[in-house]
C-alpha cells in the first residue's frame, strides 16, 4: 500500500494529529482540574459523534453497495447533529457545572463537528477521496492556530472545547461546496433495520473498554489505569491505520465493480485483515521491547505501568482490529444481525473478565482480566462468524467451469 495514494488513510492521519495537538496543548497548559474536566467533555462529545456517524452515516455508505442513491439528506444530518449535541450537553452537565451560557456554546459548536463528518461521507459516498483529506487537513490548520490563542486568554475547558467544535465548520462548508450536487436520496426508512443494528454496535461496544475504564477510574486512583490510557495514546496510530482501512473497504465496496461479487468481497477484507494483523504485532512487539529495555517512561506513567499497559493495549488491539474488519465484512455481506450479535458477545466476554478479575484482585487485576478476555472473544465474535458465512457463499455459489 502506497502511503501517498491512500487519501483516507491520510486523512485519518491528520484528523488523529488535529486530536492530539488539542490534547497535547491542554494538557501542557491546563491545570489538572481544569484538564480533567476538559478529557471528561471531550470524552462525552467523541462518543457523541460516534452516534450520529454509526446510526446515520456508516449505513448510508454501506447500503449504497445495494443502491447508489442511499445519501443522507443535510435535513436528517442537522437534526441528528442538533439532537445529539443537545443529549451530550446534557451528560455534560451532570458530570461537570455549566452556566446557561456555557450549555448554548456546547450545543452550538458540537453540531459543526458532526456536519464535518456529514461532509466527508458524502465525499466518499461520491468517491471524492481527496476531499475528504481536505476536509481534515484545513481542520488540522484551523486548529494548530486557534488552539493556542484560545489557550492563551482563558485555560476553561468548556471554552476550549466550544473552539475545537467551531474549528469543524469552515473546513466543513469549503469543502461542501466543491462536491457535486446530490439529488436522489433513498428514505432512511427502507434500510433503517441495517441502520439500528450498527447503532446498537457503536452504543454496546462503549461497554467494552470506554464505560468500563471510567467506573474503574472512578473506583481507584490506580496508575495501572494511567498506563492503559497513555499505552491508548501511544498506540493510537496503529488504531487509526486499522480504521483508515476499515473505511476503505466500505468505500470500496460501494465504488468497485470487482467487490459487488461477495466472495471477492470477502477475500479481500480477509486479505486486509490478516496484513493489518501481522503489521500490528511486529509494530506492538517493537515498542513494548523499546519500553522494556530502555526503562522510558514519563512523569506521571512509571516505565512498568506503561510496559502493563503497552502490553494490554496491544493484545487486545492486534485481536479487535484483526476481527474487527471480519465484522465489516460481515456488515457489508448484510449480515448484520450477526455483527452486532457479536459485538454483544465480545462485550458479554470483557465484562465477564472485568468481573472476575475485580472480584480476585481489585482494579488492576479487572483490568488485565477484561482486556485478556476481550482479546479471545474478539475472534470468536466475529471471526468465526464471518468465515461460517464465507462458506455458505462457496456452497450456495459454486466457482463456474470454464466453458471448453
Amino acid at each position: 500500500m502506497r502511503f501517498g495514494t491512500q487519501p483516507l488513510l491520510l486523512a485519518q492521519v491528520v484528523s488523529s494529529l488535529a486530536g492530539a495537538v488539542a490534547m497535547l496543548l491542554a494538557a501542557a497548559v491546563m491545570p489538572q482540574n481544569d484538564f480533567t474536566a476538559f478529557s471528561l467533555i471531550s470524552l462525552v462529545s467523541i462518543t457523541a459523534f460516534g452516534v450520529v456517524r454509526s446510526g446515520l452515516y456508516q449505513p448510508a455508505l454501506i447500503e449504497m453497495r445495494n443502491r447508489s442513491d442511499a445519501h443522507t439528506p443535510f435535513r436528517n444530518a442537522l437534526t441528528a447533529a442538533s439532537l445529539t449535541s443537545a443529549l451530550a450537553t446534557a451528560v455534560i452537565f451532570v458530570l461537570h457545572p455549566l452556566s446557561f451560557a456555557e450549555v448554548l456554546l456546547l450545543v452550538g459548536s458540537g453540531i459543526f463537528p458532526m456536519l464535518h463528518d456529514w461532509v466527508r461521507f458524502r465525499a466518499m459516498e461520491l468517491d471524492r477521496r481527496w476531499s475528504v483529506f481536505a476536509a481534515d487537513a484545513f481542520r488540522l490548520v484551523l486548529l494548530v492556530i486557534i488552539s493556542p490563542i484560545t489557550l492563551l486568554f482563558t485555560t476553561n475547558p468548556v471554552i476550549f472545547q466550544v473552539a475545537q467544535g467551531l474549528a469543524y465548520a469552515i473546513p466543513a462548508l469549503a469543502v461542501f461546496l466543491r462536491l457535486p450536487k446530490v439529488v436522489g436520496f433513498a428514505p432512511l426508512r427502507d434500510y433503517r433495520r441495517s441502520a439500528g443494528l450498527q447503532l446498537s454496535d457503536y452504543v454496546i461496544g462503549q461497554f467494552n473498554t470506554t464505560v468500563p475504564l471510567i467506573v474503574l477510574g472512578g473506583l481507584s486512583a490506580s496508575t495501572t489505569i494511567g498506563g492503559v490510557r497513555l499505552a491508548q495514546t501511544l498506540l493510537g496510530p496503529l488504531g487509526l491505520v486499522f480504521a483508515a482501512s476499515t473505511t476503505n473497504l466500505m468505500v470500496d465496496a460501494a465504488n468497485d465493480d470487482h467487490l459487488s461479487q461477495e466472495r471477492e468481497l470477502y477475500r479481500s477484507g480477509e486479505k486486509l485483515a490478516n496484513g493489518l494483523g501481522a503489521l500490528s504485532v511486529v509494530a506492538i512487539s517493537l515498542m513494548v521491547a523499546f519500553v522494556w529495555l530502555t526503562g522510558f517512561g514519563f512523569r506521571g506513567v512509571a516505565n512498568p505501568d506503561l510496559r502493563n499497559g503497552l502490553l494490554l493495549v496491544g493484545v487486545a488491539m492486534v485481536s479487535s482490529g484483526w476481527a474487527g474488519i471480519h465484522a465489516i465484512i460481515l456488515r457489508l455481506l448484510n449480515h448484520q444481525g450477526t455483527a452486532t450479535a457479536g459485538r454483544a458477545a465480545l462485550v458479554a466476554g470483557s465484562a465477564t473478565g472485568y468481573l472476575i478479575g475485580y472480584a480476585v484482585g481489585g482494579v488492576d487485576a479487572s483490568l488485565v482480566g477484561g482486556f485478556l478476555a476481550a482479546s479471545v472473544a474478539a475472534p470468536l465474535a466475529f471471526v468465526v462468524p464471518s468465515r461460517v458465512v464465507y462458506h455458505r457463499l462457496l456452497a450456495a455459489t459454486p466457482n463456474p467451469t470454464p466453458q471448453t
